[in-house]
């Protein structure tokens, strides 16, 4: 697993990169126990780690170049990794580029990064807690998806892109609601009003959620942000939602009302659910 996840790493490295070149493949180098491949900018991103490592430093620099980022699946199924940590250079970590990584239970995030990609951390179920730097702007669809024993993300109270309210990740900019922590076993969760969004797998195969309290000024729901919460009973969802994901609520014991009218209601792509309201 590890190296077929090691290959779809460069793979999708090489394909970023030669979109944009219309020259020769880029070229892949070996240093230690990382592969990487150089950016427009001269700088260093790792797409692949086949270390023994269970408590890992990435460098700062490989061969002399800077390492400014990770790519998608980088450190994927590295089931021996215990702990990681990032230097400050980093600013871009890519999709599922720690996913899988079973026992990893403590990962530093340096200040200075920038972007988090979607499920970066996916199936991470030995990570109960991660501290998010100052630095990070742009987060993708939950970074956590799947850290089965996560309770806490921390984040400055004064941080300018993210917040956490009652210990659930919030983006800013766009008022999304990016990650219920899959730990937190309360039965039922309010989202904030002001919330725009519930981002794609925010809270995806939560085992805990029973009823969930949808805010007026609700727009959107992503692709499979309640998917697979079995335990989840009920759902009221407010007229102003005009978009739902696919899988959005793919929940066997959900029941769910709407409070728009007919129009309304099939204008948000519930043709299939009964409209109780």
């Amino acid at each position: 697993m590890k190296k077929l996840c090691a290959m779809l790493a460069m793979v999708l490295a090489l394909a970023l990169v030669g979109a944009c070149a219309e020259t020769a493949a880029t070229p892949i180098y070996d240093c230690g126990d990382y592969t990487y491949i150089l950016l427009e900018d001269g700088a260093a991103q790792i797409v692949c780690w086949d270390g023994p490592d269970a408590e890992l430093t990435v460098p700062a620099e490989l061969d002399g170049y800077r390492v400014t980022s990770i790519s998608e699946s980088a450190f994927c199924d590295c089931q021996d990794l215990v702990s990681v940590t990032l230097p400050e250079g980093i600013r871009d970590i890519g999709e599922f580029a720690f996913a899988d990584c079973d026992n990893l239970c403590r990962v530093d995030l340096p200040e200075g990064l920038i972007s988090l990609g979607d499920c970066a951390f996916d199936h991470c179920e030995g990570l109960t807690e991660i501290a998010l730097p100052d630095s990070l702007r742009e987060v993708g669809a939950n970074p956590f998806h799947s850290c089965a024993n996560l309770f806490d993300i921390f984040v400055s109270p004064d941080h300018e892109y993210l917040a956490t309210i009652d210990g659930v990740l919030f983006s800013k900019p766009d008022r999304r609601l990016v990650c219920y922590p899959m730990g937190y076993s309360a039965g039922r969760y309010s989202v904030p009003e002001g919330v725009l969004d519930i981002g794609a797998m925010a809270f995806d195969r939560d085992l805990y959620l029973e009823e969930i309290v949808l805010p007026k000024s609700l727009v959107s729901i992503g692709d499979e942000a309640f998917n697979g919460c079995e335990g989840l009973r009920t759902m009221n969802l407010p007229a102003g939602v005009k978009s739902i994901g696919a899988d959005a609520m793919r929940c066997k014991n959900l029941t769910i009302t709407f409070e728009g009218d007919q129009n309304e209601w099939q204008l948000a792509g519930l043709e299939s659910v009964k409209n109780e309201a």
